[in-house]
């Protein structure tokens, strides 16, 4: 994980072109901050990026743009390039903030939306892309299913919109089973 400092610098700002008052939120495992109408997350890793935020933008026009879509739907929020269009900057990444959204504290909301996530996921990515955590268990099937992309960190970054639809933010990708992200999220989940 890429060391960055606990509020963006100027330069950050600068180049995410938003304002300096920032507003932190709580994060799971990333400093994160709402910085006009970009949420703001540390620790991320260029290379990453690189290749996840442009499949994450697509993803997210796709969800919104389905036929027969409904208004409680699953959403991914939007990755922001830098206006140098690079998508991390001194280990900042951005992504369209999302007014009037609160933390999702119902488990069973969290690992369906989850499931939704992660379906799509695999639909996009067939091969594990460089630079993503595979670990030492991540075989073909370790009896909770094949390894695929999925979000390594579910509790906290399941937001509810004013609607009720459940919006996915800071995608921490891993090579592994989804049941493996549904264990993590059970065991970080206060119940």
């Amino acid at each position: 994980m890429v060391r960055v400092p606990d509020l963006p610098s100027a330069d950050v700002l600068d180049l995410f072109a938003v304002p300096a008052d920032l507003s932190r939120l709580p994060g799971e495992r990333h400093e994160r901050v709402r910085a006009g109408d970009l949420l703001l997350t540390a620790g991320r890793d260029a290379e990453v990026q690189a290749w996840l935020s442009p499949l994450l933008a697509r993803l997210a026009v796709r969800l919104d743009e389905r036929p027969g879509r409904g208004p409680r739907d699953l959403r991914v929020a939007m990755p922001v390039p830098a206006r140098d269009g690079s998508w991390v900057v001194d280990g900042w990444g951005a992504s369209r903030y999302e007014p009037g959204t609160v933390v999702c504290e119902d488990l069973d909301v969290t690992l369906a939306a989850g499931r939704l996530l992660h379906a799509e996921l695999d639909s996009l990515v067939r091969e594990r892309p460089p630079g993503i955590d595979a670990g030492d268990d991540a075989g073909d099937d370790d009896g909770t299913g094949p390894a695929q992309l999925v979000h390594a960190e579910l509790a906290g970054n399941v937001l509810l919109d004013a609607r009720g639809a459940p919006v996915v933010i800071d995608v921490t990708p891993a090579w592994r089973p989804v049941g493996w992200a549904e264990e993590r999220l059970r065991q970080a989940s206060p119940t």
